[in-house]
């Protein structure tokens, strides 16, 4: 009989699970690229994506980190995507894409302002 508390190990979600999540997202994906990846022994830790927009300025960054300690000695709480608006290097808003479940393995995807 399984014990109701005993939970199996935690699910994280793969770089291309990510990616699926910012692509439906994404504007103009053919332009995103990659600024930062990290990876450690269980795998994707930090992923920070820039896209660059129509106009001149204008930059989406899309910043996906894993719940735990990140290498730069940052505890995350949560398993989250998160989107940030540029123009002419200034943050002008952002917003929270996606969080993940560990439990379920998958993502609650915020719906778009």
């Amino acid at each position: 009989m399984k014990n109701p508390f005993e939970k199996g190990p935690e699910t994280i979600p793969t770089k291309e699970e990510v990616m699926e999540i910012i692509l439906r997202r994404a504007e103009h994906s053919e332009k995103i690229k990659t600024l930062r990846e990290l990876h450690d022994d269980i795998g994707l830790t930090l992923l920070d994506l820039r896209v660059e927009g129509e106009k001149s300025g204008e930059t989406t960054e899309y910043l996906y980190t894993r719940k735990g300690m990140l290498p730069n000695g940052v505890m995350t709480h949560e398993t989250s995507i998160e989107v940030s608006y540029y123009q002419d290097g200034k943050i002008v808003g952002g917003d929270r894409v996606a969080i993940y479940d560990q439990e379920r393995g998958e993502w609650k995807v915020e719906s778009e302002s």
